[in-house]
């Protein structure tokens, strides 16, 4: 089944009644009633704390947790003149979807600047807000990709694969390609929606690699940023790493295919502002 909007009747409400914001941070999640309150809590203080005098939403997209997820959101309460919205998402099942209610958030809001984070994050902090949106706030920077202090065998992935392709196909360094973390500015969040990828994989995975590539390719202006450790709910590699590999694997090489006129024209590599 097509859909034409990410966005649910009582949510496209809710966005009409809060009619427009500077800043939109969204929350993808599913089954994350452990972390979620931490999340948003580290949120909402960041933007008290560096962004009071702009108007500012957080938006948790959830893809129809069964656990109390939802409702840990909802009753947590953040500062006042911010907003908040709880939603489900329309369309497959997946990260993309989410992301895409949550970029027809921003262009119905008209937000200058919107930023997303994992739901699942324990080592967030307050000061992550600030990481994320200065670039964009005060340096003009239209899309920051996140630096994280790893452990050298932690991100096999991205390590071994992602960054090694995305360096050699679009002559970037960008070290964290498919990192979770990102901000970016309202026009390529309208960019983004204006895609027609929402009935593919990437609605299910592979929604990180495809921003940053499309960012890239469409010449927007790049940074990173330094958001420390991340440290998130463990997953079994046993598990996870399998299906992560074919997602991010297949996903790498569907934009290889399609953006073949731009990066044959690459040669050679150069490294990306910051980390800030």
């Amino acid at each position: 089944m097509g859909y034409d909007t990410a966005l649910r009747a009582y949510t496209a409400k809710r966005i009409e009644e809060i009619d427009r914001a500077d800043i939109l941070v969204g929350i993808p999640c599913y089954y994350n009633q452990g972390t979620i309150e931490h999340v948003i809590q580290m949120v909402t203080h960041g933007l008290h704390n560096h962004y009071k005098d702009l108007r500012s939403v957080i938006m948790v997209a959830d893809g129809g947790s069964t656990d109390d997820t939802r409702e840990v959101a909802k009753e947590f309460q953040i500062k006042p003149w911010q907003e908040k919205i709880v939603s489900i998402y329309r369309g497959p099942a997946g990260k993309g979807s989410a992301f895409r209610s949550i970029f027809e958030a921003a262009k119905r809001l008209e937000a200058k600047v919107c930023m997303v984070v994992d739901s699942d994050l324990r080592s967030i902090t307050s000061e992550w807000v600030k990481y994320l949106l200065e670039p964009i706030l005060e340096m003009d920077y239209q899309y920051v990709s996140p630096l994280y202090s790893r452990y050298k065998y932690d991100g096999t992935i991205t390590n071994n694969i992602v960054y090694n392709l995305t360096r050699a196909l679009y002559g970037l360094r960008i070290r964290q390609p498919i990192g979770g973390d990102f901000a970016f500015v309202g026009e390529l969040a309208e960019h983004y929606i204006e895609q027609d990828v929402w009935e593919t994989d990437v609605a299910r995975y592979g929604i990180d690699i495809w921003m940053t590539t499309n960012a890239i390719t469409n010449n927007f202006k790049i940074c990173q940023s330094n958001l420390g450790v991340k440290i998130h709910d463990a997953k079994d590699p046993a598990e996870s790493l399998g299906p992560m590999f074919r997602q991010v694997v297949h996903t790498l090489f569907v934009l290889m295919e399609q953006n073949e006129a731009a990066w044959k024209e690459v040669r050679g590599s150069r490294t990306v502002p910051g980390p800030y």
